[in-house]
């Protein structure tokens, strides 16, 4: 697997973006929590944009952003990986007025014929501001990467099934969640999730000459199945190597 794994954990806090570049076509997954994290000395800093935003299980017209800080610490395919991020959840408000953070830890399963990683999420801790208001979310995800081969091309593959304790309801109900995603070619990989109430249809690309940059775009309640229709954007720009060595 390559060190390329981008984390966008959170667009307004409440989502999920990964794109992951395997061999040589990105795959990715949005709209639910994975079981991965960044590398060690891998950070990243993402800003979302969105056409309605949720506020305390509420949703509102207006558009919003977010941005999300975080670092790898650790190697999950031989002991633990962390990882550790910051989300300012509103650009409209009084910039940096709410705010949370968030830890995840995962385990790669060693000796399964296909790479399976296990991890736990502890989101919305140390609330500021807003953030103070939203209860902490806890999340166990199992994700796998299996490959699938069509018409003679190799295709990799992202899959994710989780539970939370703020799933359902707009993130007030615990609930189960499924999703899958497939890295088409280089630049491009598709996903579609189900959150527990409604569907998450994401994309995620990046350009040549932009090594270090990912962008994704996504439509969560595509269907429109519980009021909460939107679209979401997002670029993330990563570091390696952060510590040295």
């Amino acid at each position: 697997m390559a060190k390329a794994l981008v984390g966008a954990t959170a667009v307004l806090a409440i989502g999920n973006s990964v794109a992951w570049a395997d061999g040589n076509k990105l795959v990715t997954l949005q709209g639910i929590r994975s079981a991965t994290v960044a590398p060690n000395g891998l950070a990243f800093a993402s800003l979302g944009v969105t056409s309605r935003r949720e506020s305390l299980g509420d949703f509102f017209d207006e558009g919003d952003g977010s941005i999300v800080l975080g670092f790898g610490l650790g190697d999950a395919s031989e002991t633990i990986g962390v990882q550790v991020s910051a989300s300012i959840t509103s650009l409209t408000d009084d910039f940096g007025d709410s705010g949370s953070l968030s830890i995840k830890a995962a385990r790669q399963i060693n000796g399964l014929a296909v790479p399976t990683f296990v991890g736990l999420s502890l989101d919305r801790l140390a609330g500021w501001g807003d953030g103070t208001l939203i209860d902490e979310s806890v999340t166990l995800a199992a994700t796998m990467f299996p490959t699938v081969d069509i018409a003679g091309q190799t295709y990799p593959l992202m899959i994710t099934a989780g539970y939370g304790n703020s799933v359902l309801d707009r993130n007030r109900e615990p609930g189960g969640y499924v999703g899958a995603g497939i890295g088409l070619t280089e630049n491009f990989g598709a996903s579609l999730a189900w959150t527990g109430e409604s569907v998450t249809l994401g994309t995620a690309f990046k350009f040549d000459g932009l090594d270090n940059l990912r962008f994704s775009a996504s439509v969560e309640d595509a269907f429109d199945q519980v009021g909460g229709q939107r679209l979401t954007l997002s670029a993330t720009y990563y570091f390696d190597d952060i510590f040295g060595g």
